[in-house]
C-alpha cells in the first residue's frame, strides 16, 4: 500500500504561456514538467502556507516533493487549495493536478499527461506502453513513496495536454472547439467568428487562453 506523505504547515500569479509548452516538447526523456525540483508554495484551505521543493510527474500525474534527497508523493491533497511553482498555479482536481491558465469566471485549466513508450516504433509499435514504468516501481530498499526516477534506455515520454473548463464547481472537458457552444450559450456566433478570424488551434495553448478570455467577455 502506498504510504501517504502530507506537507503540513508548522508554522496568484498566473502563467501566460503554459509551463508544459515551455519546459517540454511533444516527446522528451523526462516525466517531469520542470527540469529539476523547484521551490514552490503550498496554499492550504485554512490559509496556512508551506514552502517545499516540488515538481509534477506527468506519467503518474502526482505532485512530488524532495525530502532530504528522497522524491516523495504529495498524496493527501484534501486540505490543499493550490500550489504555486515559479508563478505557475496548480490546483487539485479529479485526483490529479491541473494548471490554471486563466482568471476568467469560466476558467481554463490544463491537465498534463505523459506516457513512456519505446523510442523506436519498430521495437514495440506506435503507442506501445512500457510495463511497470518510471514513477511506479520502487526498489524494495527505498522508502515508501520513493520512485525510480530514471527512464529506461531506449524509451521516451509522449506528452498530451487535456483542457478543462471550470464552470461553477464543475470541470468540463474540452474535446473540441465546437463544445464551447454549450458552455457559453448565446455566444456561439461570436466564438465561431473569433476562431475563424484568429485561426485558433486546440493544439496551441496560447490560442486556447485567448479564446477562453474572449468567450468570457
Amino acid at each position: 500500500m502506498k504510504k501517504t506523505f502530507f506537507l503540513s504547515a508548522a508554522a496568484i500569479l498566473l502563467s501566460a504561456p503554459a509551463i508544459f509548452a515551455q519546459a517540454t516538447a511533444n516527446q522528451t526523456t523526462s516525466p517531469f514538467i520542470f527540469p529539476e525540483f523547484k521551490t514552490g508554495t503550498v496554499f492550504q484551505k485554512g490559509g496556512a502556507t508551506v514552502e517545499a521543493s516540488l515538481d509534477y510527474n506527468t506519467v503518474t500525474q502526482e505532485m512530488m516533493f524532495d525530502q532530504n534527497g528522497s522524491k516523495l508523493i504529495l498524496d493527501d491533497v484534501s486540505n490543499i487549495d493550490s500550489i504555486v511553482i515559479q508563478n505557475f498555479v496548480f490546483v487539485p482536481a479529479n485526483k490529479v493536478f491541473y494548471e490554471k491558465l486563466t482568471k476568467t469566471p469560466v476558467s481554463l485549466f490544463a491537465q498534463y499527461k505523459g506516457k513512456a513508450v519505446k523510442a523506436s516504433a519498430d521495437e514495440i509499435g506506435v503507442g506501445g506502453a512500457i510495463g511497470g514504468t518510471i514513477g511506479v516501481t520502487k526498489k524494495d530498499n527505498q522508502k515508501p513513496g520513493s520512485y525510480d526516477m530514471q527512464l529506461k534506455k531506449g524509451y521516451k515520454i509522449n506528452n498530451q495536454v487535456v483542457y478543462w473548463l471550470k464552470k461553477g464547481n464543475d470541470f468540463i472537458q474540452v474535446n473540441n472547439l465546437k463544445s464551447l457552444d454549450k458552455i457559453f450559450p448565446g455566444k456561439e456566433n461570436q466564438i465561431d467568428a473569433f476562431i475563424k478570424e484568429n485561426h485558433t488551434s486546440i493544439y496551441n495553448i496560447a490560442d486556447m487562453i485567448k479564446l477562453i478570455e474572449f468567450s468570457n467577455k
